[in-house]
Formats: structure tokens, C-alpha cells, sequence
């Protein structure tokens, strides 16, 4: 008598989320959002408008609107990611802003307000803020 097979444990493949139906205009905003941070740390300081605010609250408000930006369009698992390469840009634009000579200086306590931009909002960004494109599309009533 042979005996009967193990029985075969399938199990199929959690939905995917819903994508928000506007991620074309998140997107682009997005990007355009960040070419404007670029354009305000790299060109020279007098083509930039002077908000008479303190430098330092606008690195973190810059970074910090990047990254809770983003953090509604891309998904948990890359929340992580995420944060690295808002990191990096922070980096990559203060040693852009040292050797360019065009008026900026790099500043580590620039790159100190970035991160603390990128850390809070991505607490916030863990914390539920993360799908804020799906829940103002569903409040809307475009999903």
C-alpha cells in the first residue's frame, strides 16, 4: 500500500496595493519639486529669492516636503531606500555647492538639517503619512 502524497501548500500572491490613478501627477510634481530644491541650492546665491528665514529650517522644510512627497508614491519596503537617496542628494549637494565656485559654500550642518528633514518625515512616512496619494484620491473620489 503506498501512502497518499503530502498534501502541497499553494498559496497565491497577496493583491497588489492600489496604485494612486493620478501617479502620473504626483510623479511629476515630485520631480519638479526637487529640480526646484536643486535650482535653490545650486545656482548662484544671488538669482535666489532671500525668504529671510533661517537657513537651516529650510534645508529640513526642503528635505523633509521631499521626502513625505515621495513617501506617498512609493511603497513601504522602499521607505528605507528612500530616506538613502534623500540622503545622498543632501550629500551630493553640499560637496556640488564646494566645488563649484559659484558663490555656495558647503556646510555640514546643511547636510545636519537635511537629515533631519528626511528623519522626521520619514517617521511620519512609517507612521501611516506614507499613503496619503491613495487616501486623497479616495477622499476625492478618484478610486
Amino acid at each position: 500500500m503506498t501512502s497518499p502524497a503530502p498534501p502541497t501548500l499553494t498559496a497565491d500572491p497577496p493583491p497588489a496595493a492600489p496604485r494612486p490613478a493620478l501617479a502620473w501627477l504626483w510623479w511629476g510634481i515630485g520631480w519638479a519639486l526637487m529640480l526646484l530644491v536643486l535650482y535653490g541650492t545650486l545656482a548662484p546665491s544671488h538669482y535666489v529669492p532671500d525668504l529671510h528665514t533661517n537657513d537651516k529650517l529650510e534645508h529640513m522644510g526642503a528635505f523633509f516636503g521631499m521626502t513625505a512627497w515621495f513617501g506617498g508614491l512609493v511603497r513601504r519596503r522602499r521607505y528605507a531606500a528612500l530616506a538613502f537617496w534623500m540622503l545622498l542628494l543632501g550629500a551630493l549637494i553640499e560637496v556640488a555647492q564646494g566645488v563649484m565656485g559659484l558663490g555656495r559654500d558647503a556646510d555640514i550642518h546643511d547636510f545636519f538639517a537635511d537629515s533631519i528633514g528626511v528623519g522626521a518625515a520619514s517617521m511620519l512616512v512609517y507612521l501611516g503619512l506614507g499613503s496619503w496619494t491613495e487616501r486623497l484620491e479616495r477622499f476625492l473620489g478618484l478610486t
